[in-house]
This record gives C-alpha cells, sequence and structure tokens, in this order.
C-alpha cells in the first residue's frame, strides 16, 4: 500500500506500507516448515505456531 508521508510542515513525500512479517514455524502436511506470516494472521489463528517441548522447559512457569 502506498501513500503521503506528511510532516508537520506540510510537505508531502510519498512512502510505503509494508506488511508486519515474522518468521514462524509451522505443521504442514505433517512436516515442519518455517514461513514467513503477517502478525494479523497470527493472531487471527490461520496459523498455529509449532511449540518446542523439551523436558528441561516442561515444568517451568510461563514467563510474562
Amino acid at each position: 500500500m502506498s501513500g503521503n508521508k506528511v510532516s508537520k510542515s506540510y510537505n508531502h513525500t510519498r512512502r510505503t506500507w509494508r506488511p508486519n512479517l515474522l518468521k514462524v514455524k509451522t505443521e504442514i502436511g505433517g512436516t515442519t516448515a518455517t514461513i514467513n506470516v503477517c502478525t494479523r494472521c497470527l493472531r487471527s489463528g490461520f496459523v498455529t505456531k509449532k511449540i518446542n517441548v523439551t523436558p528441561a522447559n516442561a515444568g517451568a512457569p510461563k514467563a510474562n
């Protein structure tokens, strides 16, 4: 998406808005894959993150 950046002195310059992408490990067809996902899709639940649970961190309290 593109538009204008407007300064305090009301100067207009062209700019672009880019999607907020994250690299996320997810399971696709039974295999683990790393894909670029926008944060809105991740938050909406279209893609689920694959969480690696090891015995070392299985009983650890969740950090907020």
